[in-house]
């Protein structure tokens, strides 16, 4: 058994996690209007509104581009919904619960605040309520998927 556990440790590093993220533009193959939504958002635009001589602290990125590290500016889908190395494929997506159980995130006030807080520099006091239509980008989509639709199609779960 000991074996078997150092083997899997070994190989571990090079294999895929939930958390890894694959960018917006995979995100973009199956959800354009949200893409769409979002490319033209504050969120998109995050890390402009980070001083040049600032783009390069942690604790402005960490917020304002959370996978600069991987070359991926601003705050992208993944940064709510979680890393989708293992749900951004189409058959994952369809199974709702399945996409949920390997790392799709549904995000709410706690996700948002985890950026979003009393300590945040020029924010005032954030509220989720009023927030949340100024980030729609799920209305859009799921017009765009339902109208593409057609009988032979599996439904996308609605979130």
């Amino acid at each position: 058994m000991p074996r078997l556990l150092l083997t899997l440790l070994v190989l571990a590093p090079g294999l895929p996690r939930a958390g890894d993220p694959v960018g917006p533009e995979t995100c973009k193959a199956c959800h354009p209007a949200a893409y769409a939504a979002w490319s033209g958002s504050a969120h998109a635009r995050a890390l402009a509104g980070v001083p040049e001589a600032r783009r390069a602290e942690s604790r402005c990125t960490g917020c304002h581009a959370p996978d600069l590290a991987r070359g991926i500016a601003g705050v992208t889908c993944e940064a709510c919904h979680g890393g989708g190395r293992l749900y951004a494929h189409r058959y994952v997506m369809r199974d709702r619960e399945l996409a949920r159980a390997v790392g799709l995130v549904d995000p709410g006030p706690q996700t948002c605040s985890a950026c979003h807080d009393v300590s945040a520099p020029s924010l005032g006091r954030f509220e989720y309520v009023k927030k949340l239509p100024l980030i729609d980008h799920w209305t859009a989509d799921r017009a765009a998927r339902a109208g593409a639709l057609t009988p032979q199609s599996a439904p996308h779960p609605a979130r």
